[in-house]
């Protein structure tokens, strides 16, 4: 018999409330930070920071691309969350400009996750709370 199911489930916050998630990013010399993301299902970048957390934690740049809210650049992030086991490089855009979007709703936020990386697990919510897990992780 297996133990409980891991995940992460956060309260929705900020005004309007939000779906968000914690991750924390791991630089090349093992420098480490632990940041909350909006989650974002509409948008298509996996993960979007600002130019300063890229600047810190890119595995190596990557050509960017140009968005509604302007030009982002690209980079290699790893991203991990450890108590759902998922620890990835991927690929990742830095602008402030969206941060400064995310943060109008909480000063938490550092930037958001988008579908591309949601869909690497099962997440979901109800009133209260927004959860994410493994893929097959379901009761």
């Amino acid at each position: 018999m297996s133990g409980g199911i891991s995940e992460q489930r956060n309260p929705y916050k900020g005004t309007p409330l939000r779906s968000w998630i914690r991750v924390q990013l791991l630089a090349p010399d093992g420098r480490m930070q632990e940041i909350d993301l909006l989650a974002d299902t509409g948008s298509p970048a996996a993960i979007v920071v600002s130019d300063d957390l890229m600047r810190r934690f890119a595995q190596f740049p990557l050509g960017g691309q140009t968005s509604n809210f302007g030009p982002l650049t690209g980079g290699a992030l790893r991203v991990v969350i450890l108590n759902v086991g998922f620890d990835r490089v991927m690929i990742g855009y830095a602008s402030d400009r969206v941060v400064r979007t995310t943060k109008a709703s909480s000063p938490d936020f550092e930037g958001l996750v988008g579908l591309p990386l949601l869909r690497m697990l099962e997440y979901g919510g109800d009133s209260d709370w927004f959860w994410i897990r493994p893929q097959g992780g379901t009761p």
